[in-house]
């Protein structure tokens, strides 16, 4: 079964709007990206997925959890997720 194509696309965890079109016939097929963007989002937040990153957080805060790909951010123990725990001495611990 193929996917549907809005689902051929990596999908990603932050959404900031295209710019809305000038022409007002333009708007439904603007509309229904946006939404099919929303929903690939919402998609994401829904089951967790983590986008891998491959750069060190410029302002990580106590709790955060991010996935290292590995290469160029790699905080300790290779490729993984990891959490941002700040007790004292701040670091990232692989979950």
């Amino acid at each position: 079964m193929a996917n549907a194509p809005s689902k051929n696309f990596k999908s990603v965890n932050r959404w900031s709007p295209n710019p809305a079109p000038v022409n007002p016939e333009d708007l439904p097929d603007y509309l229904f990206n946006e939404l099919n963007r929303l929903g690939d989002i919402l998609f994401n937040l829904d089951t967790f997925r983590l986008e891998p990153t491959n750069v060190v957080p410029a302002k990580p805060r106590d709790g955060d959890i991010r996935y290292a790909d590995g290469t160029n951010w790699n905080p300790g123990s290779g490729q993984g997720i990891y959490a941002y725990i700040d007790d004292g001495s701040p670091a990232w611990e692989k979950l």
